[in-house]
């Protein structure tokens, strides 16, 4: 392995690299007219990236399970997503992610949310029938939901060991680091409600999502607490992904000397289409790595993987846009991280003769688009649309 990924290294690709935006906030990758502009890219938010009006290797992937997929996907005004909005949660594989390629974006912008184990030295009061022992020793009424028991024993004595208000108070401690004002108390609440004309008598749930509806970025409680706290299991995973990869040499060595979450813009000179690829992360010397969080880091089961969601297509593919920007990437490597079942590190290579067949499969598939885009033909699996005649 240390042979395939031996490669000359060549500097001159990294001085046209410049960052997404200027000091002035103007983006460096449209110009003056709002069009994209090719070139290699720092520090471009993943929802920029995604909303570029260029084709990437999800969208090559897609379009080779079929004309349709990615008609449906991409073109049709079909939408099956649930009706009722829900809070999108990062996993552990995403935190894991941040913390190996963009630590200095984890460090000081999340926290574990606390549990009872995080106080060994203090006897809490946190279970229902602690609480009721609490109030029946203190001659105070024992009835009512958990919420409710805990309200009542803290007006009573803020003094007292209780978990919930020890867990909000490290959670309020750590937002009042980072935020001069956020809407907490209902007081706070029924004021920005009134404001924006929100009908006070509702919910405070419906309160607060009547408010984000007409201003997404209001710092409130809640929304501030599913951003940066995150679950104590999701954080300990996050974790040990980081100390597993870091502990594989050659994962470490690669994930090292580069640059993390660069993206690239150019068009094919072929095709004329615009494309787009986003590299976990680029080595100095032209190593392409792509770091992903898995089940099993078993070569078999990985490489199942590999085959089922088309790595394969996505090196070739970010290798070919790469070489149109001038970077030489020759090699790339996938570094592969289990946490869930076992904890463990691997890095995979595809063979020299599937990255040639990947790569002569990029170019039709690429051709095909181009003409599916031209024509709009966008038919199922057989151009002639001729009856399938199966033997079982």
């Amino acid at each position: 392995m240390g042979t395939a990924l031996a490669q000359t290294i060549s500097l001159d690709w990294q001085d046209t690299i410049q960052p997404a935006y200027t000091a002035s906030g103007k983006p460096n990758f449209l110009n003056a007219q709002g069009e994209i502009v090719e070139g290699i890219y720092t520090d471009l938010p993943n929802s920029v990236y995604h909303a570029l009006d260029a084709h990437s290797s999800t969208g090559i992937k897609t379009f080779a399970k079929g004309r349709h997929h990615y008609f449906r996907q991409y073109l049709s005004d079909v939408c099956r997503q649930r009706t009722k909005q829900q809070e999108y949660t990062f996993d552990a594989g995403t935190y894991g992610h941040m913390l190996v390629l963009e630590p200095e974006n984890f460090h000081g912008n999340f926290m574990r949310n606390p549990v009872p184990d995080d106080f060994p030295d203090i006897e809490l009061i946190e279970s229902i029938p602690q609480l009721k022992a609490a109030l029946a020793k203190s001659n105070l009424p024992v009835s009512g939901a958990k919420a409710a028991l805990i309200e009542r024993l803290y007006a009573f004595d803020p003094s007292l060991p209780l978990f919930e208000k020890m867990r909000e108070k490290a959670i309020t401690d750590y937002l009042d680091l980072r935020y001069a004002k956020y809407l907490r108390t209902d007081v706070e609440l029924d004021e920005m409600a009134t404001f924006y004309g929100i009908d006070t008598s509702q919910t405070r749930e419906k309160k607060i999502e009547e408010i984000l509806a007409i201003s997404p970025s209001q710092p409130i409680w809640e929304k501030l607490i599913s951003q940066h706290v995150i679950d104590h299991i999701v954080w300990d995973d996050a974790m040990r992904v980081e100390r597993s990869t870091r502990a594989h040499p050659k994962a470490d060595w690669l994930i090292s000397d580069g640059y993390a979450e660069l993206t690239i813009i150019a068009r094919c000179p072929t095709t004329g289409l615009l494309l787009k690829v986003r590299f976990d992360w680029l080595r100095n010397d032209a190593i392409g790595v792509d770091f992903k969080t898995t089940l099993s880091t078993n070569p078999t089961k990985f490489g199942y993987q590999i085959k089922d969601l088309r790595y394969d297509l996505q090196q070739v593919f970010y290798c070919y846009v790469a070489n149109l920007a001038g970077i030489p990437v020759k090699h790339f490597c996938f570094v592969a991280t289990e946490y869930k079942d076992a904890d463990n590190c691997e890095t995979f290579e595809l063979s020299h003769k599937k990255v040639i067949e990947s790569t002569e499969e990029m170019f039709d598939l690429l051709d095909e688009f181009k003409e599916a885009l031209t024509s709009g033909n966008w038919y199922g699996h057989d151009r002639s649309r001729s009856t399938w005649v199966i033997e079982v």
